[in-house]
């Protein structure tokens, strides 16, 4: 195994890496234009709640099993190989399914039946492989570089969500059957670059951090980062786009294309934010600009002067650049060698309840 104790981040292994997310974020956004679109379609209205509380769910529980099954094959196989292989290929197979189940156009009570449980299934695939993937970072990086490592992720999210209202149109023309095909390519393709560039490195070797010291997990102070950040990113990803209509008459654009130009801000201040936090104490770090992040939100919120608004928003890309760098390598740190994927997994729950708790609440 490559010497993790050099101060170099290994950027070959992070760019299959950053490959995986991304195809992670592209499929998130295809189903959360297709899932409505799919149910419409068919006829299959009324399962959209039942749908909307099995993802709360599923993206709560799941990760933390994977991390949990991540962290056994790791202790059995030297790495986490065959949970990232299992949840990748699952995620593709479903991919495949729908966009088959789409192009043949089957029988009404086929799709009645198997559609909804296809859904599920995906959701469970791709939160399968999520988190045992994103905790390779940790591998790619000496300990006081994790803040630039996870800069690059955070980029790669950033920018994607802003291109959201594109990809949307581009998944439009597609249409459902290619769009999930495609999916399904992308996913195995990104996948299989993980597994050549990356997980073969470790394979047959015991995974271990010698640049750092042996925490004991914290995982209640894990989850609570997770939720910390999940709430910020909900606010964002969920509210903003709406919310943000008041300002139309203003900056004379919508508010998605308002959240597109924030996240853009994010990404551009992610790599200074990390260099900054760098070799500082990330705990009170992630403290401070969670705190000015919720007083910019708050004033957002709060005051009516729209220009004042706007410069909050600034603020608040600003601020959130230093969350999202300084989140993770923060759980990291709070959980032992021997849990370290189940320590990503449990942050993944701890974001993904905020925001399940907002998509519930947003039911009509």
């Amino acid at each position: 195994m490559e010497n993790s104790t050099n101060n170099s981040i290994k950027w070959k292994q992070m760019a299959s890496l950053i490959a995986l997310y991304a195809s992670v974020i592209i499929g998130w956004i295809a189903y959360h234009r297709y899932q409505p679109a799919l149910l419409e379609t068919f006829d299959l209205k009324e399962y959209a709640p039942l749908l909307i509380w099995a993802q709360a769910i599923i993206l709560v529980i799941t990760p933390p099993i994977a991390g949990k099954l991540g962290d056994r094959y790791r202790d059995k196989l030297g790495n986490r190989l065959r949970i990232i292989t299992l949840g990748v290929s699952f995620a593709a197979m479903i991919f495949m399914t729908v966009a088959f189940t789409l192009l043949i156009n089957p029988p009404k009570l086929f799709v009645f039946y198997a559609l909804p449980v296809l859904v599920v299934l995906w959701l469970f695939a791709m939160s399968l492989f999520t988190s045992p993937a994103i905790s390779m970072v940790e591998l790619f990086s000496p300990s006081k570089q994790l803040p630039i490592t996870v800069a690059a992720l955070t980029i790669t999210s950033d920018l994607l969500y802003s291109l959201e209202p594109v990809i949307v149109d581009i998944i439009d023309y597609l249409g459902g059957a290619l769009t999930f095909a495609t999916g399904g390519i992308i996913v195995s393709l990104s996948g299989y670059f993980l597994n050549k560039y990356s997980l073969n490195t470790f394979k047959g070797t015991a995974e271990n951090r010698p640049d750092e010291k042996k925490p004991e997990s914290k995982l209640g102070v894990v989850l609570v980062i997770g939720a910390a950040i999940g709430l910020v990113s909900g606010i964002v990803i969920e509210i903003f786009p709406e919310y943000l209509n008041v300002l139309k008459d203003t900056v004379g654009i919508e508010g998605k294309w308002l959240v597109s130009i924030l996240l853009v801000i994010t990404a551009i201040f992610s790599v200074p934010a990390s260099r900054f936090v760098t070799g500082k104490n990330l705990g009170n770090q992630l403290l401070i600009f969670l705190l000015l992040a919720g007083a910019a939100l708050s004033g957002v919120f709060l005051i009516n002067n729209k220009i004042v608004m706007i410069g909050l928003l600034v603020a608040f890309a600003v601020f959130y650049a230093f969350i999202n760098v300084c989140s993770l390598p923060l759980a990291l740190k709070n959980t032992s060698i021997q849990n370290k994927v189940l320590g990503v997994g449990v942050f993944f729950c701890g974001f993904e309840i905020p925001n399940g708790l907002i998509d519930i609440m947003m039911i009509n």
